[in-house]
């Protein structure tokens, strides 16, 4: 993923090159392989299946490659934004910048719920080791970014369809939220 001005050329190339079996289509292992954040650690299993998710339109589990095409383009659209909102440069994402970021995308979350996000996304790596947390500097990767801000996102949403009024407040009974659980492991 280091150049990030790819031709469709290069582009059919390099699916090509993951495709290890020639089936036409990619698997979540074989996309792990190259989506590497900035410090070489591979995106983990849960943003991989995230990606996965939204861009496999036919729910066969794998990737053909004019989906493909729509993940690599989305990923690319995702790395400018993760720039801008590095305003340090530390390759990392601090809950400052975070917090900056979730304000633009036009989320009012407290730092208090980011914290926690970070905290539940930084612990998360496809050989189910955990990461020691340093609490004095939270911050996420790229992979990490993208699944947070994803996950903000259709949270907000559906929030948004129970929140009748627009206030900021919603009810459900218990039914409803054991639903939205499901929905949003």
């Amino acid at each position: 993923m280091q150049n990030s001005e790819f031709t469709d050329k290069k582009l059919s190339l390099f699916f090509s090159h993951l495709d290890v079996n020639n089936s036409g289509t990619i698997t979540t292992t074989e996309l792990q392989r190259v989506l590497l954040n900035g410090d070489w650690t591979p995106f983990n299993l849960d943003t991989i299946q995230l990606l996965f998710d939204l861009f496999d339109q036919d729910r066969n589990g794998y990737i053909h490659y004019q989906e493909f095409v729509g993940l690599w383009r989305y990923i690319e659209d995702w790395k400018k934004i993760y720039a801008a909102f590095d305003q340090d440069n530390s390759g990392d994402i601090s809950i400052n910048e975070l917090t900056l970021a979730m304000r633009n995308f036009g989320f009012n979350i407290s730092e208090k719920i980011l914290t926690k996000f970070v905290k539940k996304y930084k612990i998360k790596y496809s050989s189910g080791e955990k990461k020691v947390i340093n609490e004095e500097k939270l911050s996420v990767n790229f992979d990490n970014f993208i699944q947070i801000c994803v996950t903000v996102k259709d949270l907000t949403d559906v929030f948004r369809t129970l929140d009748e009024n627009g206030d900021g407040w919603a009810k459900m009974n218990y039914n409803q939220f054991m639903e939205l659980m499901i929905k949003h492991k």
